[in-house]
């Protein structure tokens, strides 16, 4: 049946979660929520791709010191957590309104097995997080040709 899209359902999560996320931004962008700095955290944004041979994870974090990131994967959970500092403080200026956020976060997510553990690289330039995660050959998809019976 021409016409038919498959259902995708792990696409709907990822999409429910950007919207919700949007949500919350906007949130504490409104002016009566913006002086709650108590128990404020944030989530740098974060892509999850794949290639024929890789998994690739790329996470937005400008501002954040390559020291001040840590990557563990455990149990097919890749975990990243940091921090941002605020850098500057302005004594004799009026703060009249502070979007950015600082302060820790942490992002985790289940990855597929069949993950060379040995060869993940993670790579930090103009503060964009990439890692690598190298499929096994066991866990690439294989052709199968197909012969006459």
């Amino acid at each position: 049946m021409a016409g038919l899209a498959r259902w995708k359902p792990f696409e709907e999560m990822l999409s429910l979660r950007e919207r919700m996320d949007r949500l919350f931004d906007e949130l504490w962008r409104d002016p009566f929520f913006s002086g709650w700095e108590v128990g404020r955290t944030w989530a740098p944004a974060l892509d999850f791709s794949e290639t024929k041979d890789d998994y690739i994870v790329r996470l937005e974090a400008p501002g954040v010191k390559q020291g001040d990131i840590e990557v563990t994967l455990q149990n097919n959970v890749l975990t990243i957590q940091g921090k941002r500092e605020r850098s500057e403080e302005h004594k004799d200026e009026t703060v009249h309104r502070v979007e950015r956020v600082y302060g820790s976060f942490s992002r985790s997510l289940t990855i597929p097995s069949g993950v060379k553990v040995d060869d993940i690289s993670a790579t930090y330039k103009d503060g964009i997080l990439e890692i690598r995660l190298p499929k096994s050959e066991e866990s690439k998809p294989k052709k199968i040709e197909l012969k006459s019976a």
